[in-house]
């Protein structure tokens, strides 16, 4: 059974807690760029620290916007619903993101919900301490406004898969190019982490956890893809594109 934990209930409870040199983790992402030392002492006076288990839900939608998040380690689903049941995920969640920002920023509730992956280690901050930081630290509010448009720019991207490209082997295709973006090239191809169950891919481009295995065996049988454990290699992305029909 999935976990839950409210943000509201976040700062009635002892689940936050303060940092704590030994275990105060590595500093990433777009938010801390350029912050001085001032603004650091700062942000870690008014952050609590939150670690929680696989399947953990940190945010669940029309929830109000009390906290901020922010993701140190761990990976995070981050998701939108149909009232039939039907979940769409937008994307992944890694070190350096913000989870809520989009509805701390404008005070309207949640319109996604947030799932932890695996084990995480998050920053915590009650959404007027973050907003004040925003204001006496002008850097930071910029920061926020890059970190704004990536997200939106992620979202756009996965709806464009979804929205408009009509076969699954297609929509398939076009999500695996999108990672290869962060990929690492090698002699073979393009090496991508495959850290998603095929049920979460279907989640990803609308389409259901069979179609993604039939079509992922189709593109494994016809040398457009190798899978070895949690790694997936394109060999050759330009054949995986003419193959799928978007090039």
């Amino acid at each position: 059974m999935n976990s839950a934990l409210h943000p509201s209930s976040l700062f009635r409870t002892a689940t936050v807690i303060k940092w704590e040199d030994a275990r105060r983790p590595r500093r990433a992402g777009e938010f801390f760029k350029g912050l001085s030392a001032k603004a650091m002492d700062d942000f870690e006076s008014l952050a609590g620290h939150l670690c929680c288990p696989p399947a953990t839900f940190l945010i669940k939608e029309d929830q109000e916007p009390i906290s901020v998040m922010l993701v140190y380690e761990g990976e995070v689903n981050l998701r939108i619903s149909s009232y039939a049941g039907k979940r769409f995920i937008l994307g992944i969640a890694g070190p350096g993101e913000i989870l809520g920002l989009a509805s701390a920023i404008s005070g309207t509730p949640y319109r996604i919900e947030a799932e932890a992956r695996r084990l995480c280690s998050l920053a915590v901050l009650k959404r007027q301490d973050f907003l004040d930081f925003l204001m006496r630290h002008p850097t930071a509010c910029q920061n926020v406004t890059r970190e704004l448009s990536r997200q939106h720019t992620r979202t756009c991207e996965r709806l464009r898969i979804v929205g408009l490209t009509s076969s699954a082997t297609a929509r398939l295709a076009q999500l695996l190019l999108g990672w290869c973006t962060e990929g690492r090239e090698t002699g073979g191809g393009t090496e991508i982490r495959f850290l998603l169950s095929h049920g979460e891919i279907g989640e990803c481009i609308g389409a259901s956890r069979e179609t993604v295995t039939r079509t992922l065996t189709d593109f494994k049988q016809r040398n457009l893809v190798e899978v070895n454990g949690s790694i997936l290699t394109v060999p050759n992305q330009d054949a995986l594109a003419v193959y799928a029909g978007i090039s």
